[in-house]
């Protein structure tokens, strides 16, 4: 066999092995494609959090409930003599 016949048997296979690859990669797209579905969006509520000067939630009042939520951030930092903050924050509703 002379090597111009070894060279065009190898491009011979390598053709084929390119044509069957791209053969299965044509299966597979069609058969792994399930249909996508939009996620529904998760309605979310605000709350008002007094939170400590690390940032770690101390109590919890909902949406209505400000003026009590400011006045008892200024009593915790009354009595404890350490910044209490009051900060608005986005949960998902029950």
């Amino acid at each position: 066999m002379s090597n111009r016949e070894r060279i065009a048997r190898a491009a011979e296979e390598a053709r084929l092995a390119e044509v069957e690859k791209a053969a299965k990669k044509e299966v597979k797209t069609t058969a792994n494609s399930p249909s996508k579905r939009a996620k529904k969006p998760v309605r979310m509520k605000i709350i008002w959090e007094v939170c400590s000067a690390t940032g770690t939630a101390v109590q919890i009042f909902p949406y209505p409930d400000k003026e009590a939520a400011e006045s008892a951030t200024q009593a915790l930092t009354r009595s404890t003599g350490r910044t209490h903050v009051l900060r608005a924050t986005k949960v998902p509703m029950e």
